[in-house]
């Protein structure tokens, strides 16, 4: 056991924690791992991209890839004005937008050999890529490195994220980015910092300027604060602060960002507060829609129940372009059922007695602030699109995956390791043969 000592500084501010909790201080060698499964995961997702291109598969979920196509084409900034997906983009995810304005203007000459929406494509594996680095980043935090790794695999393979990485889309970058936050968080937790802090409130601002949403993360710091030292303004004043950041991206988008664009008349596609009030007067908040986002957001999120997504929601019945929400999908064949199963094995570990190490109260008292997070999420856009949860699931992947890490790898169930290696193998073959539509 690592010496559980704790050192507390206070110095015109937050206290200092350092908590040695498990293999939080990463060896040197982690460095080269990391780089070997992200690079992996980036030839991963570049690869899929052209197998979805091929098969015509780049619009499943609502997915508006042709929208983000139009970053390929150059000129970003300047064709704003004229062009209405980029507007829409502009409008909402800025990030996404400025990020491959840049990608595309620096890989300009390299358009000589390789195509233009190729390279777009790449830059949105390569942010699939950086997601996984800081998944293995906050795994290898939480628990042993050995079973960091294998973790960090499940989260790379996970449906979402693999699906969103391999096309132009803005979901995959809010998913990176909440990655991000959550991995700096956890070192802020190990040991608190101005600077390590400036650096997790530059995320969230980051993030919220390409998702509102993003704003939720600050539950992660809120809810384990409270947890850890309950009502202590002094430990936990910093985070107001860091809030700010979620208003702020809020002022910009809406005050600067909309002034410099050309107003437009769908209220789908008008302002934050437009879209939601669009989307909310024509949900239908059914238990069957209940139940098939719970499904969605939790589980096909995950693995994809079937090679095939031909289904069509209510909403919008002649596109078909859905998982059919039914758990009992994973049955139809061999690879997804024996996913689904030792998924369920693997949940039903985490809930058992765990060991009783006197190091694991602190890392298990993260859990109930991942899961606020996550159910903050969750009902928010059960509100706003109760249709297309895998939309915005991706964002929460991590976070559940970590809940499930840090529980089983706590618990006495014998053999883990090889029961998460069979399950990264399995949901690499389940989830591939969705993306290549066999």
């Amino acid at each position: 056991m690592t010496d559980l000592s704790t050192d507390v500084k206070v110095a015109g501010g937050p206290a200092q924690l350092t908590h040695p909790i498990g293999n939080l201080a990463e060896p040197a060698s982690n460095t080269l791992v990391f780089a070997l499964v992200a690079g992996a995961a980036f030839v991963l997702y570049w690869g899929s991209s052209f197998v979805l291109e091929a098969r015509n598969a780049t619009t499943h979920f609502g997915a508006d890839s042709w929208y983000y196509a139009e970053l390929a084409k150059g000129n970003v900034i300047e064709r704003i004005a004229s062009n209405y997906h980029l507007d829409r983009v502009a409008r909402f995810h800025p990030t996404t937008v400025a990020l491959a304005a840049a990608w595309m203007q620096i890989l300009n000459p390299l358009t000589q050999w390789v195509a233009p929406l190729a390279l777009l494509k790449a830059m949105f594996a390569a942010v699939g890529a950086v997601g996984v680095w800081a998944a293995l980043s906050a795994l290898a935090a939480v628990v042993p490195r050995r079973y960091a790794i294998l973790f960090g695999i499940i989260y790379a393979t996970s449906l979402g994220v693999w699906y969103f990485s391999s096309l132009e889309e803005s979901k995959i970058v809010t998913a990176s980015l909440c990655a991000l936050y959550i991995a700096s968080y956890l070192q802020v937790r190990r040991r608190w910092t101005l600077g390590g802090v400036g650096l997790l409130t530059a995320i969230l601002l980051v993030a919220c300027l390409n998702e509102m949403v993003s704003g939720f993360l600050v539950a992660i710091p809120a809810v384990d604060t409270l947890v850890r030292y309950g009502w202590d303004w002094r430990r936990g004043r910093w985070i107001g602060v860091h809030a700010l950041a979620g208003p702020l991206a809020f002022l910009i988008i809406e005050g600067v960002i909309y002034g410099r664009l050309v107003a437009v008349s769908h209220p789908e596609g008008t302002s934050h507060f437009s879209m939601l009030v669009f989307y909310i007067s024509r949900n239908d908040y059914s238990f069957a829609n209940l139940y098939a986002f719970v499904v969605n957001w939790l589980f096909f999120n995950i693995a994809a129940p079937t090679s095939d997504a031909s289904h069509a929601v209510p909403a919008w019945a002649n596109y078909k372009g859905y998982f059919a929400p039914s758990l009992m999908s994973y049955f139809s064949s061999p690879a997804p059922a024996a996913v689904a199963v030792l998924l369920g094995v693997i949940i039903i570990a985490s809930v058992l007695p765990r060991e009783q190490a006197e190091d694991l109260s602190d890392t298990l008292g993260l859990i109930p602030a991942l899961l606020v997070y996550g159910l903050l999420r969750a009902v928010f856009f059960f509100i706003f699109n109760p249709y297309e949860p895998l939309l915005f699931s991706p964002a929460v992947t991590l976070a559940h995956v970590l809940m499930i890490a840090i529980a089983f790898t706590a618990s006495k169930i014998p053999a883990k390791r090889l029961l998460l290696g069979s399950l990264a193998v399995l949901l690499f073959v389940a989830n591939g043969a969705f993306i290549a539509g066999r």
